[in-house]
């Protein structure tokens, strides 16, 4: 397994990589986005299932090489493919991320054990940061989600008024997080990051008794 040479993303970088694989796999922004079409796309690459693979070896996702035949696949257990559809489509576009970003690395684990020492190894922390943000950035891209958060904050302070940014903060990731098919907590992060930033915004906005996100 070669570890040396990781590629460095800043997080700028991250977000044009997914804007523009968007551009090219999904360029009407249809939301939810559907990262299985997305993933198929993808040259010489299967998404398949393998159940157990959570149960066995604790990971819910892994991509493996196949050096003599040129081609990857994608591996998602099969109780994950077959549950939590939020999970599943995270795990999907998670894979697909390191495939995206750390191809280098990848083409030498050949194997599900192979994965699973490259989960153990001291950079994988980097790695996996990566591949978390770009299929972020992938399954909730910035424009439509900033539109969506702009157009539920009126509806919502018009309910509640200003005195709870948290419920107000709750339901529209609540919200949000069924449009989009990812969980609660992934929302919640996208809108608290750059180049997102709503949770700021509406933050601002109930402190100063606004009825509109700037």
């Amino acid at each position: 397994m070669r570890t040396e040479d990781v590629p460095a993303y800043s997080i700028p970088r991250l977000e044009q990589i997914a804007k523009l694989l968007l551009e090219e796999r999904w360029p009407g922004l249809t939301i939810p986005i559907d990262i299985d079409y997305i993933v198929e796309q993808e040259p010489d690459t299967i998404l398949d299932y393998l159940p157990g693979l959570r149960a066995v070896h604790g990971v819910a996702g892994a991509v493996i090489s196949h050096p003599q035949e040129a081609r990857f696949t994608i591996l998602v257990d099969g109780e994950v493919a077959d549950g939590n559809l939020s999970f599943y489509r995270f795990t999907v576009a998670e894979e697909f991320a390191h495939l995206k970003l750390h191809r280098n690395v990848l083409e030498t684990v050949t194997s599900v054990e192979e994965a699973i020492q490259l989960h153990e190894w001291e950079r994988y922390h980097e790695i996996d940061r990566n591949a978390k943000w770009l299929a972020s950035a992938l399954l909730i891209p910035p424009a439509p989600v900033l539109e969506d958060a702009h157009r539920l904050y009126p509806e919502m302070v018009r309910r509640v008024g200003f005195a709870n940014p948290e419920a107000v903060k709750r339901y529209i990731i609540d919200r949000l997080s069924r449009k989009y098919l990812v969980s609660p907590q992934a929302m919640r992060i996208r809108l608290q990051r750059w180049p997102v930033d709503a949770l700021k915004k509406i933050d601002t906005a109930m402190r100063e008794e606004l009825d509109f996100l700037e």
